[in-house]
């Protein structure tokens, strides 16, 4: 599933080269197995971030975007939200982090909501807003993997 805007679907390169090795390390990894902290898949251009956490309500925590890079959300246990919506509807409520690739985004006026459940991914683009992590109806434990996939 690859949820973004027929606009904004063009404008950063998912380079294919790129999203195939992302794709092939996600099909071939034992995910259950990774431990929490960064895994190689190819230097800067593709690598993994494991994290375990709780869900939290949506309404507790801010979208983010990124500058560089897309993110693949994979739920490797429990079920998470993701909220996506166009980076140019919302407004930044902090700078750009350049170093982390990171800002936080207001509450934008049109979203869509991708519900994971182990195994199912999401991929958003530097052209989207996200707001991961959060839970369907009450916070709970999950085990997830953010393929990191450089888009400049």
């Amino acid at each position: 599933m690859l949820l973004t805007t027929i606009e904004h679907a063009g404008l950063n390169d998912v380079s294919e080269r790129r999203l195939a090795l992302a794709l092939n390390w996600l099909a071939t990894t034992d995910l259950a197995s990774l431990e929490c902290g960064r895994h190689e898949i190819c230097g800067d251009e593709v690598f993994a971030n494991v994290m375990e956490f709780e869900t939290v309500p949506a309404d507790s925590k801010a979208f983010e975007a990124h500058r560089r890079y897309h993110d693949i959300h994979c739920v490797i246990e429990g079920e998470e939200v993701v909220m996506v919506a166009p980076l140019k509807e919302t407004v930044p409520l902090t700078e750009h982090d350049e170093a982390g690739d990171f800002r936080m985004v207001d509450y934008p006026a049109h979203l869509s909501i991708a519900h994971l459940r182990p195994g199912e991914l999401c991929l958003t683009t530097p052209a989207d807003a996200h707001k991961p992590g959060c839970c369907l109806e009450e916070p709970a434990r999950i085990k997830k993997v953010v393929v990191k996939v450089l888009a400049v």
